[in-house]
C-alpha cells in the first residue's frame, strides 16, 4: 500500500475506510489574501474547519 493510496482512491471516487485530509500548511503564508483569511478564521485550525 502506498502512503497516499487512500487519497488517490478518494480522488478516483472509490470507497475508502477513512476520509483523507490534505493540508498545505506552508502555502501562501506571505500573501495578503492568506493573512486576511487567517485573521478572519482566528487560527490555522479555524481555516481547516
Amino acid at each position: 500500500m502506498l502512503l497516499n493510496d487512500r487519497f488517490l482512491k478518494a480522488c478516483l471516487g472509490e470507497a475508502v475506510d477513512q476520509t483523507p485530509l490534505w493540508l498545505m500548511r506552508q502555502a501562501g503564508r506571505y500573501l495578503p489574501e492568506y493573512n486576511a483569511t487567517r485573521a478572519r478564521a482566528g487560527s490555522f485550525l479555524g481555516l481547516a474547519k
